[in-house]
């Protein structure tokens, strides 16, 4: 049965249920998932996958815990006080370089929507714009990995750029009082909002600006990831699902985040712009074989990107830091 159960995770979902449904003496295992912030879209995969039963299916009793930033969430799972951690891929990487026993398991958004915005009168259209700037950045989260890649990328003299360690909370008030030059931010948190307002913004993404690097992704340790293969098999099998499910109805996919969380998740309509105009597209990067599966290219541009930042990715490179072991042998096709 335990052989069959392993095939199962590894071919097809529906042969996993099946054997589990046909032996009772099989029970759930607990997992813990810390997010990289309060649930929102970056995390809404794994919420509807929670929703439409995926991880019950699988045997798995999935604990979602917010987190307080990339940085911090990969920390945490460093530190073996979590499971699994949704985070931004160099956050997770710049920490295992350092030797820290993490593996990313499954990129989720293969592209990052993250950039710098600011308003269109003073827009910062160009990198080199942003010396002389005051620039929001949030303490422990992402955008500060991806704002090193881009200054270093673009030979932008960071000396010359004045850094707020400020909440995404009061970048709206923030760039529209004028009081920063642009925030580093998702387009959907403060550009949506904005517009309401009649507010002009324009964003200089990261991706397009020396910094096209895989974005959120799942990461765990080295240790428990070999001590319950199985395990994580299925989470990362069930979520990427959940992802997919979510291109398919991002409408059902939103309810199902809102109606769990009312007083954490945005608006109804902001998180389906978010989802339609920025996300979904990037779930995939070309050349990507399907969810949680991108090209080899990717892989190694990211490498090379983060090497130069970084000094050095520690023994092995970048093909140390990232495993396919995990994935389901036929993961969902891109949107």
């Amino acid at each position: 049965m335990e052989k069959s159960l392993v095939y199962c995770a590894r071919m097809a979902v529906g042969c996993l249920a099946a054997a589990l449904a046909i032996s009772p003496a099989v029970g759930a295992e607990r997992l813990k998932v810390t997010l990289n912030w309060t649930p929102d879209n970056s995390s809404i995969g794994i919420i509807y996958a929670d929703a439409l039963g995926y991880y019950k299916q699988l045997g798995i009793e999935l604990e979602i815990e917010p987190g307080k930033g990339s940085g911090t969430s990969s920390q945490m799972v460093a530190a073996g006080s979590t499971d699994v951690g949704l985070v931004n891929a160099p956050s997770a990487i710049a920490l295992a370089a350092k030797g820290a026993p993490l593996k990313i398991i499954a990129p989720i958004y293969q592209a990052s929507e993250l950039g710098i915005i600011s308003l269109e009168d003073t827009a910062i259209s160009r990198p080199k714009e942003l010396e002389g700037k005051t620039i929001a950045l949030p303490p422990g989260a992402a955008q500060s990995a991806l704002f090193d890649v881009l200054v270093k990328q673009k030979r932008v003299d960071k000396s010359k750029v004045q850094i707020l360690s400020a909440d995404p909370s009061s970048y709206i008030g923030l760039l529209a009082e004028r009081k920063v030059d642009g925030v580093s931010e998702a387009p959907a948190a403060v550009m949506i909002p904005l517009g309401e307002r009649d507010v002009k913004t324009k964003t200089m993404f990261y991706k397009d600006n020396g910094a096209p690097i895989l974005s959120t992704s799942l990461v765990a340790r080295d240790d428990k990831l070999k001590s319950n293969p199985e395990l994580y098999m299925k989470f990362v099998d069930a979520t990427l699902r959940g992802y997919s499910a979510v291109a398919k109805d991002p409408e059902a996919a939103v309810e199902a985040l809102r109606s769990r969380y009312p007083d954490e998740a945005d608006k109804k309509e902001v998180l389906l712009k978010e989802l339609r105009q920025y996300l979904l597209a990037d779930l995939c990067v070309p050349g990507a074989s399907g969810l949680g599966k991108p090209p080899a290219k990717a892989w190694a541009t990211t490498g090379e990107i983060l090497a130069s930042t970084l000094g050095s990715l520690g023994d092995g490179g970048i093909d140390t830091k990232y495993t396919e072991r995990y994935l389901p042998r036929e993961v969902p096709p891109c949107p």
